[in-house]
């Protein structure tokens, strides 16, 4: 593979230090190339060389690094955009561009590792469609007027409700602006949809039962115990997870 070239556009210089210090050791993978620190400083660097990878703060003053976001979405689609920010309410914009990630400050080692196997395994020179994008790590969801990330790994179901798409915990359910569709594309290997209303996570299976017509339900590991429905053209899917007769 070859190197991705890297652009940091942050206004804070001390922040721009920070990122090449902890990018330093992937240097067999990623090399800073240029630094902005503001996002006419970046176009300009943007369109005169090109990159693979942009990290990108989102609150900056004049224009904000999410609008250069859209923006290159838009133009640039087979760039690469890590957002970075302070505040966690930005997530669910930066999934609107499809970027490849999105680092809460103060970044560390560990995270930045994430970021940098995503960034090896992210095509770069295929444009995606407007349902496809980066596999999710959290899904923001709402409480309260707030966003909140709920990471992947403590999703039990997801479940379409009229209008409304509920992530549910073991304990909790959040609504998220997310359609299943676009879920069901982005989640990683375990979540199956087993329903045109249910989206499954196969490790919080408690129980498999028979139900009508040939469907089934899935007693999920959740404080509710709640039944996930199979339709009859996911029973197949179902019994191969679970290596079923």
């Amino acid at each position: 593979m070859s190197l991705l070239k890297a652009l940091i556009v942050e206004d804070e210089a001390p922040a721009r230090m920070e990122l090449r210090f902890l990018l330093e050791p992937y240097q067999n993978v990623i090399q800073v190339v240029g630094e902005a620190a503001s996002v006419v400083e970046a176009r300009a660097l943007i369109q005169a060389i090109d990159y693979d990878v942009v990290f990108l703060d989102v609150s900056m003053p004049g224009e904000s690094g999410m609008t250069l976001g859209m923006e290159l979405k838009a133009s640039r689609p087979g760039l690469k955009i890590v957002f970075i920010s302070a505040y966690e309410e930005h997530a669910i914009h930066a999934f609107a561009v499809h970027a490849v990630d999105y680092l809460l400050k103060p970044v560390s080692p560990a995270r930045i590792d994430e970021t940098i196997r995503r960034l090896s395994h992210s095509p770069s020179d295929t444009p995606r469609s407007s349902s496809e994008g980066a596999a999710l790590e959290w899904v923001p969801c709402d409480q309260n007027g707030h966003t909140v990330p709920i990471p992947v790994d403590d999703i039990v179901y997801i479940v379409a409700e009229q209008d409304t798409i509920f992530v549910a915990t073991r304990d909790n359910r959040y609504p998220t602006r997310f359609t299943l569709g676009e879920l069901e594309s982005r989640l990683p290997e375990g979540f199956v949809r087993t329903h045109r209303s249910f989206i499954a996570q196969m490790r919080y299976v408690r129980e498999i039962m028979p139900y009508f017509n040939g469907t089934y339900l899935l007693k999920m590991k959740d404080k509710g115990a709640t039944e996930v429905l199979v339709s009859r053209s996911n029973v197949r899917r179902i019994k191969e997870v679970f290596h079923l007769n």
